[in-house]
């Protein structure tokens, strides 16, 4: 089977996991209420206030939010058509919490998270692969197990305490003790993707372009270390193990006797063949983005999608943990399909059966 098979088989599969994760996904939410009775609307509303309402009222509450009060077997085939329907032009129903389209709250809180994530997740691939390059060209030495001691203490790290640490000596101690000794303060944002005040004196500037871009930038260094240190280790290690194993390999030992400089070895053939298995890891991380790091945007109060997540679950809000979820998985779907298409580029000894 040629390249070109392997892509139609690949896309045949990949449509046929969308389908099913689509339907998976109308119903996980609604699992409760087709095993117990229990949908959001009960949820909401408690049982004094329901039994002074009418049936009539109560089913255009129940209208208003694309459900149906007690559904049978049609009801739900009805409900699965018109989720199928809303899905594919974009409408993804209202939200419990905030009475605004799921969609347009989504589509301000995305560029945020991307930001976040995208800016993490490059300096932490980047740094990764470039120290794990450099120590896997010595192994065993004093550099390499010190390297790998400090990936492994920082891979094991939990991302909420960094955090946390990072937000109370740069976000508190270091502002105090500044403006303690030199009378102004110097540190990062506590919380936000940006300052209130910024606002005002951006609309009267010139420049307000730039100074609300700087604002945010101001805002995306702490998070950003965060995430960005969080994610160090695993590419690191990832990067040293695997050009290790390759640097055994017997054309890396054809190349050394043909007399190649060592730096053309290690770059050239060692680095290019071990980046092959990362393609997986970093296509993953970029399809995983857009979910957003829920935990680091949730202790550094930054409006993404990570806390998007949080508020929803907290408040209860369906459609919205609805809508996240379709997209997330739907991302990473195509993520991984990507993923395999570049395999079959970049290393043309793979053969496709």
């Amino acid at each position: 089977m040629g390249l070109r098979e392997y892509v139609i088989k690949r896309s045949i599969y990949m449509v046929l996991l969308i389908v099913i994760v689509v339907c998976f996904n109308f119903f996980l939410f609604r699992l409760p209420t087709f095993l117990f009775g229990v949908d959001p609307i009960s949820m909401m509303i408690s049982d004094d206030l329901r039994t002074r309402m009418t049936t009539e009222f109560l089913e255009r509450i129940y209208n208003s939010f694309g459900l149906v009060m007690n559904p049978d077997i049609f009801d739900w085939i009805y409900m699965f058509w018109r989720y199928l329907v809303n899905m594919f032009t974009g409408n993804f129903g209202v939200s419990f919490l905030s009475q605004r389209p799921v969609i347009d709250t989504i589509v301000e809180r995305l560029p945020n998270t991307l930001l976040l994530m995208g800016t993490s997740s490059m300096v932490a691939i980047l740094l990764g692969i470039w120290t794990g390059v450099k120590v896997a060209s010595d192994p065993g030495s004093k550099k390499d197990i010190g390297a790998v001691t400090v990936a492994l203490f920082i891979y094991a790290i939990p991302v909420f305490w960094l955090g946390m640490v990072l937000l109370m000596v740069f976000g508190f101690m270091l502002p105090s003790w500044t403006s303690a000794t030199f009378g102004f303060e110097i540190g990062f944002p506590q919380f936000g993707t940006i300052s209130y005040e910024v606002w005002d004196v951006a609309r009267t500037s010139p420049f307000g372009a730039l100074i609300v871009a700087g604002d945010v930038l101001h805002h995306l260094v702490l998070p950003m270390i965060t995430l960005g240190v969080g994610g160090y280790g695993g590419y690191f290690l990832y990067m040293r193990n695997n050009l290790i194993d390759v640097m055994t390999e017997d054309y890396i030992l054809t190349a050394r006797a043909k007399g190649l400089d060592e730096n053309q070895v290690l770059y050239k053939h060692g680095m290019k063949n071990a980046m092959l298995p990362m393609v997986t890891i970093i296509a993953m991380t970029f399809g995983f983005m857009i979910d957003g790091a829920t935990l680091t945007e949730t202790v550094f109060t930054w409006r993404g999608m990570g806390r998007y997540i949080f508020e929803s679950l907290i408040a209860l809000d369906y459609p919205v943990v609805q809508a996240i979820f379709l997209i997330i998985a739907i991302t990473a779907v195509l993520a991984n399909f990507v993923a395999d298409l570049l395999y079959g580029v970049l290393d043309p000894r793979i053969k496709y059966g």
